[in-house]
């Protein structure tokens, strides 16, 4: 395991367990009116346990490929997952343009590659 993805999934695990934390707290006070602390709370508690599941697939991910994977492309995927969480139907519409813009690059490296192996 490398340092970077140590430090990724430190990350991961961090993130987590403060969402979770941030949402039992807003969960066991009173600074919010009620239907604002059942939002915020259940937001939190949402995108921590996606994060935590996320850190407890990381090593079956970077079999995958994870180290691979670019920050820009997780800060992506931590975005969709998160809109998800809170507003799952503009989660699926972010969903569905991150993979469609990841298909046309994909299909763009694709065809810079082929055109270079012809000249």
């Amino acid at each position: 395991m490398s340092s970077d993805s140590k430090w990724q999934r430190g990350l991961l695990a961090g993130f987590a367990v403060l969402f979770l934390f941030l949402g039992v707290f807003i969960q066991n006070t009173d600074y919010l009116q009620s239907g604002s602390q059942e939002l915020f709370s259940g937001t939190l508690l949402k995108v921590g346990f996606v994060l935590g599941l996320a850190w407890i697939a990381a090593p079956q991910l970077e079999q995958i490929g994870w180290e691979r994977l670019r920050g820009t492309m997780l800060a992506g995927v931590i975005i969709v997952v998160i809109l998800m969480c809170i507003r799952p139907k503009i989660g699926a519409l972010a969903a569905s343009i991150l993979a469609a813009s990841c298909l046309l690059v994909t299909v763009t490296g694709w065809i810079r590659k082929v055109t270079r192996l012809s000249r």
